[in-house]
C-alpha cells in the first residue's frame, strides 16, 4: 500500500478513535450538587467502557472546582455517568478541598476510598485529616464531607486515635 494512503489511514483512525474516547468518556461528578467539570492528570489511563471502571496511574491527580485527589493510582466507578466510588491509593494519597466559606480540610492515607451516594470518604493507613480547629490522625478516619461528621478509629486498641484542637482566636 502506498506510504502517503497508510499514513492518511492512521491519521484519519486516530482522529477517529480520539473522537470515540471522547465521547463516551463519562460527565461524571463525585459531590451530588456540583456540576464542574473534573479534569485528571496521569501518566497512564485504561478505561472499560462496559463497566464503566477506568484506571489511572502515575502521578494522578484529579480535579473539580476547589477540590482536589492526588495518588499513585485512581480506579473510578462510574454508572450512566455518575460516579460511585473513586479510589485513590498512594504514599500518600492527598485529599484538599476549599469549602465556599474558604474552611480548607486537607486529608491524606495510603488508601482512600470516596462512596459519592454517602458523601463518605474512607482513609485507611496512616490516616490524617486537617481543618483550621482540628489535626486527627488514625489507622482509620471516615469523613461525611456533607455533614461534616468525622469518625476516627476502628475499635482497636493498639490503633489509637490522636486529636489536636485548636481554639478559636
Amino acid at each position: 500500500m502506498n506510504e502517503l494512503i497508510k499514513r492518511s489511514i492512521i491519521k484519519y483512525g486516530l482522529k477517529l478513535l480520539t473522537s470515540l474516547f471522547l465521547v463516551s468518556l463519562p460527565v461524571f461528578s463525585w459531590a451530588s450538587d456540583n456540576v464542574e467539570k473534573i479534569f485528571i492528570d496521569a501518566d497512564r489511563m485504561q478505561m472499560d467502557i462496559n463497566t464503566g471502571i477506568s484506571v489511572y496511574t502515575g502521578n494522578v491527580k484529579i480535579s473539580q472546582g476547589e477540590l482536589i485527589l492526588t495518588g499513585d493510582k485512581v480506579t473510578l466507578e462510574s454508572n450512566k455517568g455518575e460516579v460511585e466510588r473513586i479510589t485513590v491509593t498512594g504514599k500518600p494519597a492527598r485529599y484538599n478541598h476549599v469549602s465556599e466559606t474558604g474552611q480548607t480540610t486537607t486529608a491524606q492515607s495510603e488508601h482512600m476510598v470516596y462512596i459519592a451516594s454517602k458523601n463518605k470518604l474512607v482513609m485507611t493507613i496512616n490516616a490524617h485529616l486537617q481543618q483550621p480547629e482540628l489535626k486527627l490522625s488514625s489507622h482509620k478516619i471516615v469523613y461525611d464531607t456533607q455533614q461534616q461528621i468525622v469518625i476516627a478509629g476502628d475499635g482497636d486498641k493498639a490503633q489509637r486515635v490522636n486529636i489536636t484542637l485548636t481554639p478559636k482566636k
